[in-house]
C-alpha cells in the first residue's frame, strides 16, 4: 500500500475538485435559466468527453509514462477550470462540459491504471476499496465549497487541480511497468467479464443520473441551494460507509454474486424513493440518498476488480480504460431520459428510471453466473504484502500448469 499513497492523495485531490463541480455546474445552469433537459444535455455531453478521454489515455501513459501524463492532463483541467466562468449558453456548456470529460477521464485512467497493477489479485477489492473511501471523501468535501453566484468555486477547482500534481510529481513514487497494450477489446473482455462490463454500463447510466440531477431534483421537493447540493454529500457518505465491507466481502466471496447482491438492494431502495411522500422532511431525503448511494455508488469498484482477477497484469490499463469508456456510455446515455422523466413525473421519475436499471443488472448478473457454472480462479492468488520496489509478491503461476482464465464470468 505505502507505493500507492502518492497516487492516492493527487487522487483525492483531483476528486474533491470534480466534486466541486457537479454540486455547482447545475446549479449554475439553473441560475442561468437553462431547462432539466438542458441540463441533461450537458451532463450527457461529460460522457461523450469522458469515452473519447478513455479512448486516448492508454497512448498517452504508454508514450509518456504515468508521472508525466497525469501532470500534463492536470494542468489541461486548470486551464479548462479558467474558462468554465465563460460558458454562455446550452452550447457553450456542452463544449466545456466534454472536454472536462476528456480530461477527468485521462485522469482517471492514470490513477485508477496505477492503483489496478500495483494491488494483486488476493487484495485487490480492498485495495480498490481504500481508494474509493479516500477520494468519495474528498467527493462529500467538495459540494462545501459552492457559491453559485460567484467565481470563487473555479478558482478553488484550479488550486486542487493544480496541488494534485504535487504528490505525483515531488513524492517520485515507484510507478507499474508501462502497459503492454493500449488498445480496447471490449469483445474480449466482455468474454471473460460480462458482469464487470455490464456492471459498468448500468453504473455509468444510473449513478451518473443521479448524481448529475441530484441538485436539481433538490431544489424539485423545495430544498434551497446548499441542501440541495448536500445531496451529493449524503449519496457519498452512504457509499463511504459500505465500501470497505463490500470490498472486503468481494474478496472472500466470488465477485459476481456481491454485484448482483448490491444491485438488487438499489433497485429496492431506488422504489422507495420513488415512493417517498410529497412533502417529506429534509432528514428523511437525506437518509434515503445515504442508503441508496451506500449501494450503487460501491458497485463500480466491485465492478473493476472483477475485472482486473481475469486479465493479464499487462492490460490492467488499456481494461481500466475500457471500463471507463462503458462508464461513460452510460453516463452519457443515462441524464437524458431521465431529466426527461425528472420533468415529466417530478422527483419520483428520477428513481423509476434508477430502479429499473439496478433491476436489470441484479437480472443480468444472476442468469450468467446460473449459465456458467464456476471453477477455481487460477488467477486468484493467496495475499502477499507489496514489495518495497511497488511490484506485487504474489508468485507467478507457472504457465505450463495453470490453466487458462475461465470464459464468461
Amino acid at each position: 500500500m505505502p507505493p500507492l499513497l502518492p497516487v492516492m492523495s493527487a487522487a483525492v485531490l483531483l476528486q474533491a475538485g470534480n466534486g466541486l463541480l457537479q454540486a455547482l455546474l447545475p446549479l449554475r445552469m439553473q441560475a442561468q435559466g437553462l431547462s432539466g433537459a438542458d441540463i441533461g444535455m450537458v451532463a450527457s455531453a461529460y460522457g461523450v468527453g469522458f469515452a473519447a478521454g478513455c479512448l486516448a489515455a492508454p497512448r498517452v501513459v504508454r508514450r509518456l509514462g504515468f508521472v508525466r501524463a497525469y501532470a500534463g492532463l492536470a494542468a489541461f483541467m486548470a486551464i479548462l477550470a479558467l474558462a468554465l466562468p465563460l460558458a454562455g449558453g446550452a452550447v457553450g456548456w456542452m463544449l466545456l462540459r466534454a472536454l472536462t470529460g476528456a480530461g477527468f477521464a485521462g485522469l482517471f485512467t492514470v490513477v485508477e491504471g496505477w492503483v489496478g497493477s500495483g494491488s494483486q489479485d488476493g487484495n485487490r477489492g480492498r485495495v480498490l476499496a481504500a481508494y474509493m473511501v479516500t477520494t468519495k471523501l474528498a467527493l462529500m468535501a467538495g459540494p462545501l465549497l459552492v457559491e453559485p453566484g460567484g467565481d470563487q468555486p473555479f478558482r478553488a477547482l484550479i488550486l486542487l487541480v493544480l496541488l494534485s500534481i504535487l504528490p505525483v510529481a515531488v513524492a517520485r513514487p515507484v510507478t507499474p511497468a508501462l502497459p503492454t497494450a493500449v488498445t480496447l477489446d471490449l469483445r474480449g473482455l466482455f468474454r471473460l467479464a460480462p458482469s464487470a462490463l455490464v456492471g459498468c454500463f448500468v453504473v455509468g447510466v444510473v449513478s451518473g443520473t443521479v448524481l448529475a440531477l441530484a441538485p436539481l431534483y433538490g431544489l424539485r421537493v423545495g430544498l434551497s441551494d446548499t441542501a440541495a447540493a448536500a445531496l451529493l454529500i449524503a449519496l457519498q457518505g452512504g457509499s463511504l460507509l459500505a465500501q470497505w465491507p463490500l470490498g472486503w466481502l468481494s474478496d472472500r466471496r466470488d465477485r459476481r454474486v456481491v454485484i448482483a447482491a448490491v444491485a438488487g438492494n438499489g433497485a429496492v431502495l431506488s422504489v422507495g424513493l420513488a415512493l417517498l411522500p410529497a412533502g417529506s422532511p429534509a432528514w428523511a431525503v437525506w437518509v434515503g440518498f445515504a442508503l441508496w448511494g451506500s449501494q450503487i455508488l460501491c458497485l463500480y469498484a466491485l465492478c473493476v476488480a472483477h475485472a482486473c482477477d481475469v486479465v493479464p497484469p499487462g492490460r490492467i490499463v488499456p481494461t481500466v480504460s475500457g471500463l471507463l469508456i462503458v462508464w461513460a456510455a452510460g453516463a452519457m446515455a443515462g441524464p437524458v431520459p431521465g431529466a426527461l422523466l425528472l420533468d415529466r413525473f417530478g422527483p419520483p421519475g428520477l428513481f423509476t428510471f434508477a430502479a429499473a436499471g439496478c433491476a436489470a443488472l441484479t437480472g443480468f448478473v444472476l442468469i450468467r453466473r446460473a449459465v456458467r457454472t464456476r471453477t477455481p480462479d487460477p488467477l486468484r492468488l493467496p495475499f502477499r504484502p507489496l514489495r518495497p520496489d511497488g511490484l506485487t509478491g504474489a508468485a507467478i503461476p507457472d504457465p505450463r500448469t495453470a490453466p487458462a482464465p475461465e470464459e464468461g464470468r
